[in-house]
């Protein structure tokens, strides 16, 4: 069972006041993606690491609506002031180590572009089992 308390968002933006009271009442970690430019990608890294050393096990869910529709219009919720697909890919790497325990990726409807969003979507998922494997055999 995962409990709200247990979940943390990363490059949330446009949240209603519902939502955000939802996060704040149960304790919902989140770093949206203007936080993300702000603080820089190296520091809200060294943060989620912080949040997460006292579960054993992770699983990574990547929502594709976290990228800016310049490099990934083809999803459920298309909004402007969204992640790079590099940046995206330099945090959700740095997760995957011996913790995580599985991952999905969603939200990519190819039908509505040219296939650049799920080029995107394959090269996320490429690089997290890279990194996955890589962090399985003790290599840094």
């Amino acid at each position: 069972e995962v409990k709200p308390a247990r979940i943390i968002e990363v490059g949330t933006r446009a949240v209603c006041k519902e939502e955000l009271a939802y996060a704040e009442e149960f304790g919902i970690t989140f770093f949206t993606s203007q936080q993300i430019r702000e603080e820089g990608v190296v520091q809200i890294i060294r943060q989620l690491k912080e949040e997460l050393i006292p579960y054993e096990n992770v699983y990574l869910t990547v929502d594709m609506d976290v990228l800016d529709p310049a490099f990934a219009p083809a999803v459920q919720n298309p909004e402007p002031e969204g992640l790079a697909t590099h940046t995206l890919i330099d945090i959700v790497c740095s997760l995957c180590d011996r913790n995580v325990v599985g991952f999905d990726v969603l939200e990519v409807a190819p039908i509505y572009d040219q296939g650049i969003s799920a080029v995107a979507a394959a090269k996320v998922i490429f690089q997290m089992l890279c990194h996955l494997d890589k962090s399985r055999k003790g290599q840094p």
